[in-house]
């Protein structure tokens, strides 16, 4: 009990204090992974909470596993009251439910763009063409699709595509156009589409609970952050918040990661001064995140004792 109410209230904690606020758009990869265990420990904690409190009323049943598995038990042999089972079935199909609801919407609008976008004609690069009897395929950089509703998404999760607006490609000139795909395409090989439906999945559970709402907006924000400083790499960090801010003036996306939304916190972080991450930064972010890992490691080392106990053929009678 003690161990899974320290768990979620750290995890809360973080999530509502965020130590490395005012260091997070410097480093912006450690803030998602600390913003994610944070979610992960809030998820563990109470789940054990709520195992805990209702094996109380049959004593002390050890770790979280050895809980869980005295709960299954008892549901499946009925030795759990009507208040208990609504508990249990809240926790653990409810909440989960309304996640994976939340994440099936998000893969089924993005199955559906990916339908219309395979169709499109592909943006490759401006090179010359290949030597006589090479047979190589251009690579292709994105896709052109009318009417996006967006000047540039990219949508899919394990094989995804980058898709820009028809017509933001015609108007745009070469720089604009560059800066656009050197953000998408950090999404594209940064496979971040799958860390945002984890989010999606992890909070949309929790969101009744405090501080926890918030988490997959922040998430989503440091995710472009990340995609912005890919575009920095190749293009002065002025001319990327300039051409970053004026396309996040643009329609957020309906399905995916986009280069618009966030656009004043993004813009200030490239263009208001502000020092670079520093190792005190790193060092902060790092151990916010070490802290919540370790947390996590081990309350899983501590519960891993309990599998024998549950593996024996007289814990279950059944």
């Amino acid at each position: 009990m003690i161990h899974a109410a320290m768990l979620t209230a750290m995890g809360l904690g973080m999530l509502a204090w965020r130590p490395c606020r005012d260091l997070e758009a410097r480093a912006p990869r450690a803030a998602v992974s600390m913003l994610l265990l944070s979610t992960a420990a809030v998820w563990v904690g109470s789940l054990g909470l709520v195992v805990e409190v209702i094996t109380d009323a049959a004593g002390p049943a050890g770790t979280l596993v050895a809980a869980c598995g005295t709960v299954l038990r008892d549901l499946l042999t009925g030795g759990l009251g009507w208040w208990q089972s609504s508990l249990l079935l809240a926790w653990v199909v409810l909440l989960p439910g309304r996640g994976l609801w939340c994440v099936a919407n998000d893969v089924i609008g993005s199955r559906r763009l990916l339908r219309r976008v395979r169709k499109a004609p592909a943006v490759t690069p401006d090179v010359e063409p290949p030597a006589a009897g090479a047979a190589r395929r251009p690579r292709r950089l994105a896709v052109l699709v009318d009417d996006l509703g967006t000047p540039a998404v990219t949508v899919g999760l394990l094989n995804p595509v980058v898709a820009v607006d028809a017509a933001f490609w015609a108007d745009a000139d070469p720089t604009e156009r560059s800066v656009v795909l050197a953000h998408e395409q950090s999404h594209q090989r940064g496979r971040h589409g799958v860390v945002d439906a984890a989010t999606r999945l992890l909070v949309a559970g929790l969101a009744p609970l405090p501080f926890v709402r918030h988490a997959g907006d922040c998430v989503r924000r440091h995710l472009e952050a990340l995609a912005d400083d890919a575009a920095v790499r190749r293009h002065d960090p002025r001319l990327v918040g300039v051409t970053l801010g004026q396309v996040a003036l643009a329609a957020r996306p309906g399905h995916g990661l986009g280069a618009s939304g966030d656009a004043v916190w993004r813009v200030q972080r490239l263009i208001a001064p502000s020092p670079t991450a520093s190792w005190r930064d790193h060092a902060i972010l790092g151990a916010s995140t070490a802290t919540m890992a370790g947390t996590l490691v081990l309350g899983a080392v501590d519960t891993a004792g309990a599998v024998p106990l549950l593996l024996t053929p007289s814990f279950c009678p059944l």
